[in-house]
């Protein structure tokens, strides 16, 4: 935890979810969608031969998916991903994620120790974390 001034700041991986699932980006959409509702998930990572290249969230599968009409159970996952994956270091503060999120327009975002992933931080996450600190000042 950094300390700025008299405030203690919360580092990124105190709300990240772990551990990192992903899906092969061979995988169809119809695939992706029931793994990511067997793990209760908004968004998945995409690996391709061990690395990971992309990201599918519920926004993806909503807007290229269902939005252009395609079929789930024959689109290959690997071409509606949002590539690359936008990523930072899990000991940053939980406000940097913030508003490089906002900046983005993203709401996920991989998170890394030593530049491999090793977790995801949601907006539900940053939620969690604003919601806790509010609590805290009543």
């Amino acid at each position: 935890m950094d300390d700025i001034g008299n405030e203690v700041l919360d580092d990124i991986g105190d709300y990240m979810s772990s551990p990192v699932l992903s899906v092969d980006s061979e995988s169809t959409v119809q695939e992706t969608i029931l793994y990511m509702q067997a793990n209760e998930i908004g968004s998945v990572l995409v690996q391709k031969l061990g690395d990971f290249v992309g990201l599918v969230t519920e926004s993806d599968l909503t807007r290229k998916v269902l939005g252009k009409g395609l079929n789930a159970e024959t689109t290959i996952v690997g071409t509606i991903m949002t590539s690359p994956v936008l990523s930072m270091d899990r000991y940053l503060p939980v406000e940097e994620a913030n508003s490089f999120m906002h900046k983005n327009r993203i709401r996920h975002l991989a998170v890394t120790e030593e530049d491999k992933i090793v977790g995801m931080l949601s907006m539900r996450d940053l939620v969690s974390y604003y919601s806790r600190d509010f609590r805290m000042q009543e």
